[in-house]
């Protein structure tokens, strides 16, 4: 099942996992993104829409660490 805007252009964005109550997404260039959704409406494996999406950027440092430890390749 794939969460996908149609007004936008789509890109392959996977959930890879959860982080802090924080659905973890990587692009497929390894780019990573954090979204608010509750763990149990989406699985590990699915697409999601990149508006959805925010940088782990935005985040505290420790926390893009904790995820980069986690989720980077």
């Amino acid at each position: 099942m794939s969460i996908l805007s149609f007004e936008e252009p789509y890109t392959d964005n996977v959930v890879v996992g959860y982080y802090e109550d924080k659905l973890i997404v990587k692009r497929e260039d390894g780019e990573l993104f954090f979204c608010e959704i509750p763990e149990n409406l989406i699985e590990i494996g699915e697409t999601i829409s990149p508006k959805d999406l925010t940088s782990i950027a935005e985040l505290p440092y420790d926390v893009q660490k904790g995820i980069i430890n986690q989720y980077a390749d």
